[in-house]
């Protein structure tokens, strides 16, 4: 009498006859159902019989060898854990390891976090997916200090060579600067009232250094001509004026004119205020524009 094996093994035999598998078949069939070896094992033989019935077809009617299943795509998948690369271009160096840390991911050179330089470049760049433990590889330069006219300027009042004195009451820093918007090597920024919507100024100072300052003094000859008020800013000759969005001057009202200030304060430095249109409706833009430009003082 045969044993519970043997029916199995001849079921099997049966079943299967004349089909002829491919080399890799046996492997690929195991590999796919290795957790399942030992409940078969004990299963009758009807069992066994349909399980070969539904998968070996499947493996080698197509005529082609047998596909090996990925992991990432079948029911036993391994979930891949990944994480977005934060932004660390700009920061400190160490800064910059412990933010990567923090979200998962790591710098395998150690010199890199003891270096005091900025981070210049980034790899794997910022917004990636990328699965965590990913190193990142890191360009660290010298470190550079942000120019005057950027970052914290505390109340905005320094900036670009200058320091502003006098200001109309209620005005305060626009919390922005920037930089050669009017020019190479110059410097801008605003004064708003309380609560103004972004994008507005009350006050707007800008800075004229070195070549740009030039574009002051041909102004300054140029309005002259033009009926701009010509005045003495501490021993400098400054121009007052309403101006067009064309650069031109306005003798009229004028609603939607500039009221501007310009003068040089010394050699290779300038400076123009201007008073929004909206806000010279609030106050003598003439007489604050004067008390404005008086507070000016070159600073080194």
């Amino acid at each position: 009498m045969k044993t519970e094996e043997e029916a199995i093994a001849d079921a099997m035999a049966s079943h299967v006859a004349g089909v002829h598998a491919g080399p890799t078949l046996g492997r690929d069939v195991r590999r796919r159902h290795r957790a399942h070896v030992l409940r078969f094992r004990t299963a009758g033989a009807a069992l066994v019989t349909a399980l070969v019935a539904v998968t070996v077809p499947a493996l080698i009617n197509s005529g082609e060898p047998p596909k090996t299943q990925h992991a990432a795509t079948g029911p036993d998948r391994a979930v891949m854990d990944l994480v977005t690369v934060p932004s660390v271009v700009d920061m400190p160096a160490a800064k910059a390891v412990a933010t990567l840390k923090q979200a998962g991911l790591v710098v395998e050179d150690p010199e890199t976090a003891t270096e005091k330089g900025q981070v210049r470049a980034q790899a794997p760049a910022a917004g990636q997916e990328v699965p965590k433990g990913t190193n990142v590889q890191l360009t660290v330069g010298p470190e550079v200090s942000l120019p005057q006219d950027l970052g914290d300027l505390g109340d905005g009042r320094k900036f670009g060579g200058i320091h502003v004195g006098y200001l109309p009451d209620g005005l305060e820093w626009g919390k922005w600067s920037g930089k050669n918007g009017f020019g190479k090597t110059s410097y801008t920024t605003t004064f708003t009232e309380p609560g103004q919507e972004e994008g507005f100024y009350a006050v707007q100072v800008v800075v004229f250094a070195d070549e740009a300052s030039k574009q002051i003094a041909q102004q300054l000859a140029t309005y002259s001509k033009d009926g701009a008020e010509i005045l003495d800013i501490a021993g400098k000759r400054a121009y007052l004026a309403k101006i067009t969005e064309g650069g031109e001057v306005d003798s009229g009202p004028g609603d939607s004119t500039t009221s501007t200030i310009g003068w040089t304060l010394r050699e290779g430095l300038a400076v123009e205020v201007y008073i929004s249109p909206d806000y010279a409706k609030k106050v003598d833009a003439g007489a604050e524009l004067k008390k404005i430009a008086e507070g000016i003082e070159p600073v080194k």
